[in-house]
């Protein structure tokens, strides 16, 4: 095992750019003329054996068996010295990548993203010519905790009453395969003032596939941003209400959009795309030294073709009012985002997806965040709806 050390030390002796300074045993730390700050690299032990798995820094006087695997903790540093990478790995072939990716320049951002366009053929689902049918299930008693249960319960009468089952079932989200999402949940309303706590909601749930279009409302309490498909705020998806008229400005950036031109589309707006975007959009690593799965930029430039530029900013505006009422004090700018989904194949707790927020300057910005909070910014306010 101590072969994994020489293996290791010799990709960083044959370099004439890196100068190194043994610690000791374990430890080295190599700067290069190529990089700024510095690659620290620890050998540990690690100990298997009686269901535990521990590790121990390794010393020169260590007899070395089959149960020890020896492993190397490689961190990289900036000039300031602050952490930029850590990783554990035992595969000198990656320790040999690493070396070699922070001696050298990452690639430049592309500075505008622009994505051919997919022409997608209109989808005939069958269900849709059939009468959409709509159950009832409202737990009227739950709106007795409101201090205006009264006004609440006209409220919710009157939500009941515009509701127009044709509307939905166009407005209705779509799975895979084109066909209406079964077993879906949109929120139409929400009783009481404003909160981030559970407050009543108004909710379509789809039913099974074989059954749709069928829906069936519910009054629960329900985390608002917590759903995705959230439609207080867009009551034209569901009611009879007037859909938003177009202005000028925006039936130029559906223009841009329609040609994939998506950093343009964005600048008629001010909303500004961050590097991390550009970069995946563009196939590249988002995170220097951390390649990303390969279905995460598909994944972006899907979205991104979806993007509603035109009504990104008014629905971080409503979530700004909303935490401003809930919380009784204005979030400083740039405190909060929200995430407009999370990429697939990840288990941690805190994953990775596009993401909204305003900046310190108050502008909209377009970012990958990395969150474990289940808020989502509303659909309808990122995403262009059906029309």
């Amino acid at each position: 095992m101590q072969d994994l050390i020489a293996q290791i030390s010799q990709q960083w002796l044959q370099l004439p750019d890196c100068q190194t300074e043994h610690k000791d045993a374990a430890r080295t730390r190599i700067s290069s003329s190529a990089a700024a700050g510095s690659m620290d690299v620890e050998f540990f032990v690690h100990h298997g054996g009686n269901g535990a798995f521990s590790a121990t820094r390794y010393e020169e006087t260590m007899q070395l068996g089959a149960e020890h695997r020896l492993h190397a903790w490689i961190t990289l540093r900036d000039a300031a010295g602050e952490v930029i990478h850590h990783e554990v790995s035992c595969n000198p072939g990656r320790c040999a990548q690493l070396l070699h990716e922070w001696r050298t320049a990452p690639d430049a951002a592309p500075a505008q993203v622009t994505i051919q366009a997919m022409t997608r053929s209109p989808y005939t689902d069958e269900t849709e010519a059939c009468v959409p049918a709509m159950d009832q299930d409202l737990n009227l008693g739950m709106l007795d905790t409101l201090a205006d249960a009264g006004p609440a319960l006209e409220q919710l009468q009157a939500d009941v009453a515009a509701i127009d089952p044709v509307r939905l079932l166009q407005s209705w989200p779509r799975d895979d395969r084109g066909r209406l999402a079964a077993r879906t949940t949109a929120i139409l309303a929400a009783y009481g003032p404003a909160t981030r706590k559970r407050q009543p909601c108004l909710m379509a749930r789809s039913v099974m596939q074989s059954k749709m279009p069928g829906w069936q409302l519910l009054l629960s309490s329900e985390f608002l941003y917590n759903c995705r498909h959230q439609w207080s705020d867009a009551r034209w998806l569901w009611s009879l209400a007037d859909t938003p008229k177009d202005s000028e400005l925006e039936r130029k950036a559906r223009r841009l959009m329609a040609q994939g031109k998506i950093s343009e589309a964005c600048a008629l707006y001010g909303i500004e795309l961050h590097e991390r975007v550009r970069r995946l959009a563009a196939g590249q690593s988002f995170q220097r030294f951390s390649p990303a799965p390969e279905p995460w930029a598909q994944e972006l430039r899907d979205a991104l073709l979806q993007l509603a530029p035109w009504r990104l900013t008014a629905g971080l505006q409503r979530i700004q009012e909303h935490l401003i009422q809930a919380n009784r004090k204005a979030p400083k700018p740039g405190s909060w985002e929200r995430k407009l989904f999370w990429f697939s194949g990840q288990r941690q707790q805190a994953r990775w997806g596009p993401g909204v927020r305003f900046n310190e300057e108050g502008k909209p910005v377009l970012d990958l965040i990395v969150t474990a909070s289940n808020e989502h910014f509303p659909e309808p306010d990122w995403k262009q709806q059906p029309r």
